[in-house]
């Protein structure tokens, strides 16, 4: 992302990352590895992944973020899986941890599974994070 901003002709006014389930994930773990981002939108976000949570919990972002969305179909955590089951679990402790820094997270339960409305999710989360 760095060496694509010098690319550009300008200079962007806001800098903002999206992204749903994996790239959800590297969304997030963006803010810890590079100072660009001033907003970011998890949606379906795998949290799941091992020892995330973890890695949230005890690492800092190079900068700290105006706002933060997060975004889970309500069913996501009902699966026989057992890693994946805790994907909720999980997104709603890094929750709980970024609020803790006062950083502004919006955390939305949608109706469904990973697989439902994945456009509209996306579209809100984007809305939610340029709003």
């Amino acid at each position: 992302m760095p060496k694509g901003l010098e690319l550009i002709d300008g200079t962007p006014t806001k800098t903002y990352i999206a992204g749903y389930s994996m790239a959800g994930l590297f969304a997030l773990y963006a803010l810890y590895n590079c100072d660009v981002f001033e907003r970011a939108a998890c949606m379906s976000s795998s949290f799941w992944f091992p020892d995330f949570k973890e890695y949230v919990e005890s690492h800092q972002m190079k900068r700290i973020p105006e706002k933060l969305y997060f975004s889970l179909g309500d069913k996501e955590s009902k699966t026989k899986h057992q890693i994946l089951k805790t994907v909720q679990d999980n997104t709603e402790a890094i929750v709980k941890h970024l609020r803790e820094q006062n950083i502004d997270v919006t955390f939305e339960m949608n109706e469904g599974n990973h697989f439902k409305d994945i456009d509209w999710r996306i579209a809100r989360g984007i809305a939610e994070i340029c709003g």
